[in-house]
């Protein structure tokens, strides 16, 4: 029974997202009292998970922090990008979709996907500390303590706990101007933030839905790439002019080819019938034979991706744009028989992401940033902590297209 209701509940969130004669005001109004409703699961189903290898396996307190701390923070407020250490960074936002509202990241069962574990998201998260979750501003935290805009517990957007993600279930390129400004709005009327003395660090992450729902339905599916385009271009010049002094990470999404050929790693039914509710376009037989061309399509997202950081137009001397491939060719890891980890690497649902994926994210994600352009690793998924980087004399910043 509690199945059939998830599947009604997944094709009701998902009729909506799709903006249907259902997108009224008085079905967003029951969306919403739901979701606020079903954040009260939280600490129930976190605790049913710690003695499972979903969780990253806790660093006692005699274990010391990676890096060396000493200069971590300029002696003076940096005037350049370019000079930019890990400490400097006051401000972290993230914008994206469902993975980055931490959907399901704890869920032990499909109700409790949609309670948005947005404190241990890999890049927004900043709930505890790297001990027992490991995400980027966990991290930066080491280095600045007085790091502003994480993400803390359970919570939707419009909920204090949330700070500066602004990510959304179901959101698509096309949402991520509106994003853009309402960042934008929220950061201006933080009292905390001196938005030209404080440099910001924003974490973008988009292309899943649109790929898992759009392409199957559009006339031309190629003509998603154009619209890519067009939508990221203004994303990223509403931040360019309104937020001075900002870092912008523009994560590569995974293709999402490995996720459809770990399918019959996994026997089970609910993966199937989960996976193709949520990516449709990728899972269901009936596109089966466009599945190689939805992947060229991808291929090509993830160019435009990179293409569009080396714009000119996005490098000054207080604003950057650079794109971040660690997830980009990720291979789920594979157990003694070959068979790919599903039901430890993702969630209930075995297409959102578990904990301990998140922590691997952010690990690979954080070496991202310090790894020179050009050199950046795109297939490094590894367990945390087994490649950490930290700054160094030779290298304290945090990479651009001058410093490299």
């Amino acid at each position: 029974m509690k199945l059939f209701l998830c599947f009604l509940l997944q094709l009701f969130v998902l009729t909506v997202a799709q903006r249907t004669i259902l997108d009224s005001p008085d079905i967003r109004s029951m969306v919403r009292l739901f979701r606020n409703w079903i954040q009260i699961f939280g600490k129930e189903e976190r605790a049913a998970l710690q003695n499972t290898n979903k969780i990253q396996k806790e660093v006692p307190p005699n274990v010391p922090f990676p890096c060396n701390l000493t200069g971590a923070r300029s002696p003076t407020i940096p005037d350049s990008i370019h000079r930019l250490r890990p400490g400097d960074i006051d401000i972290i936002a993230a914008l994206g979709d469902s993975l980055t509202s931490g959907m399901g990241i704890f869920a032990t069962n499909l109700l409790d996907l949609y309670i948005e574990n947005r404190g241990a998201m890999a890049i927004i998260g900043g709930e505890k500390n790297w001990r027992k979750y490991l995400t980027i501003p966990n991290i930066l935290k080491e280095f600045n303590p007085n790091l502003i805009g994480y993400s803390l517990g359970d919570s939707l957007t419009a909920n204090p706990a949330s700070q500066l993600d602004v990510a959304e279930i179901g959101a698509m390129s096309r949402d991520m101007p509106f994003m853009a400004k309402f960042l934008v709005n929220r950061i201006k009327n933080d009292k905390r933030i001196d938005i030209e003395k404080h440099w910001k660090m924003i974490f973008i992450l988009i292309g899943f839905n649109d790929i898992c729902t759009d392409l199957c339905v559009l006339p031309s599916p190629w003509s998603t790439l154009e619209n890519h385009k067009k939508d990221l271009l203004k994303t990223l010049r509403i931040l360019r002019d309104n937020l001075p002094r900002t870092f912008i990470s523009l994560i590569i999404p995974t293709h999402l080819k490995e996720i459809v050929d770990t399918r019959n790693a996994t026997n089970s039914l609910i993966c199937y019938v989960m996976r193709t509710l949520f990516c449709s376009c990728l899972f269901s037989l009936r596109y089966k034979n466009q599945r190689e061309e939805y992947f060229k399509i991808m291929n090509r997202w993830q160019e435009i991706d990179e293409e569009i950081s080396k714009y000119p137009e996005f490098h000054t001397n207080d604003f950057t744009v650079i794109s971040l491939p660690g997830i980009k060719n990720v291979k789920v890891p594979r157990n003694n028989k070959g068979l790919a980890e599903v039901d430890r690497y993702f969630s209930a649902d075995c297409f959102h992401i578990s904990q301990i994926g998140n922590a691997r994210s952010a690990n690979t994600l954080w070496n991202n940033l310090l790894q020179p352009i050009g050199n950046k690793t795109s297939n490094e998924w590894l367990p945390p902590f087994e490649k950490f980087l930290c700054p160094t004399s030779e290298r304290p910043y945090l990479a651009t297209f001058e410093n490299s």
